[in-house]
């Protein structure tokens, strides 16, 4: 067994332990008070179809999920949480559930969702999808793949891209990898340049004769649909305007992105937003000059995708998620709630996400 293997079973044997014997109420008990935040996407819908299921939770699942965590937790809002969390007044601990990019299921289907529960969520939005109904370059490039096969599709992003290093790179991956998109999407992401990537990936749509704007509309809110979920009382939060790199932009480009989302939801919602969420999450997909931009726009916490739970005192630029979806398996949600992983770690061993 390979080394990351058997922590992955020490791991789950662990989380598996503290839920069948109910350790994870005692472990609770004796911990610090934390907040959990949950970092989705999507309620598996009709609209979300052609989605993948990393993208999606089964409404049934997550319904479970937070109705074992009412139990004992507050649903809060991002907003409440991070009140709490910078005040200190954290009396008891939390679970937050936060969807990123602004899905129309997020209405439709996760808003019934809690109302029965008596829950609140936070909502991301990407805005450009809602202001311009115009994909993020990810649904396009899967769009794309559907559609002509991965072989077609390089030969074709090598007659029009500009960026020869990155295409070379992105040859070599077809050629060791074949029609892995996992792997096509992370040289898109972070090996070829962006601006080339963007101008590519729209002539192909365009070329290829793609409806990309039907897909946009049939995936994501309108603005008043987002109104509608404020009503409601879900926290509207920014998640950039284009679901950007922000690692890989100039701090001019940042910054644009960072201010023109909260420009966006303040200009149509009539307040700007207190959080935000960084595209993609992990420390390379944003930098030093990025938190502090986010923080310099007058938002009080943005978060990450780096597991984990956050404490009084934790850093509200760097808020830690944990990431669910069709494969999410409440046992260790559970575990890194009550704190049975901080145990973990205090003891020198770090559970693999």
């Amino acid at each position: 067994m390979s080394k990351h293997k058997l922590k992955l079973a020490l791991r789950d044997a662990w989380a598996r332990l503290l839920w069948v014997s109910g350790l994870h109420s005692l472990v609770q008990r004796c911990s610090a008070p934390r907040v959990l935040v949950l970092a989705g996407h999507c309620v598996s819908a009709p609209s979300n179809a052609s989605l993948s299921k990393d993208m999606k939770i089964r409404a049934a699942d997550l319904e479970r999920i937070l109705a074992t965590f009412a139990r004992r937790y507050d649903i809060l809002t991002m907003g409440e949480a991070a009140e709490r969390l910078r005040s200190g007044r954290l009396a008891r601990s939390a679970v937050v559930l936060t969807m990123d990019d602004g899905y129309a299921d997020n209405l439709t289907h996760l808003a019934p969702l809690l109302a029965r529960l008596g829950a609140k969520a936070t909502i991301y939005l990407e805005t450009r999808a809602l202001t311009e109904r115009r994909l993020n370059w990810t649904h396009g490039l899967f769009l794309l793949l559907d559609h002509m096969g991965h072989e077609r599709f390089v030969a074709r992003y090598r007659a029009l891209a500009r960026d020869e290093r990155g295409v070379s790179i992105l040859e070599e991956t077809l050629r060791l990898r074949g029609g892995d998109t996992y792997h096509i999407k992370r040289v898109l992401k972070y090996e070829v340049d962006r601006l080339d990537r963007e101008r590519v990936l729209e002539a192909l749509l365009s070329e290829e004769g793609l409806a990309a704007s039907e897909l946009c509309e049939r995936l994501y809110l309108t603005w008043e649909q987002a109104r509608e979920l404020a009503r409601e009382g879900h926290e509207i939060g920014a998640h950039t305007e284009s679901h950007a790199i922000l690692s890989r932009c100039s701090p001019d480009e940042q910054r644009r992105e960072i201010e023109g989302s909260r420009d966006a939801i303040a200009r149509e919602l009539g307040a700007a937003p207190a959080s935000f969420a960084y595209p993609f999450g992990r420390e390379w997909d944003w930098d030093e000059h990025a938190a502090r931009a986010v923080m310099a726009a007058g938002y009080t916490s943005s978060t990450t995708t780096h597991p984990g739970t956050n404490r009084p005192g934790a850093d509200m630029a760097r808020l830690k998620r944990v990431m669910i979806d069709e494969d999410v398996r409440l046992e260790l949600l559970v575990a890194e709630a009550c704190g049975g992983f901080d145990l973990l770690r205090r003891l020198g061993f770090q559970p693999p996400a």
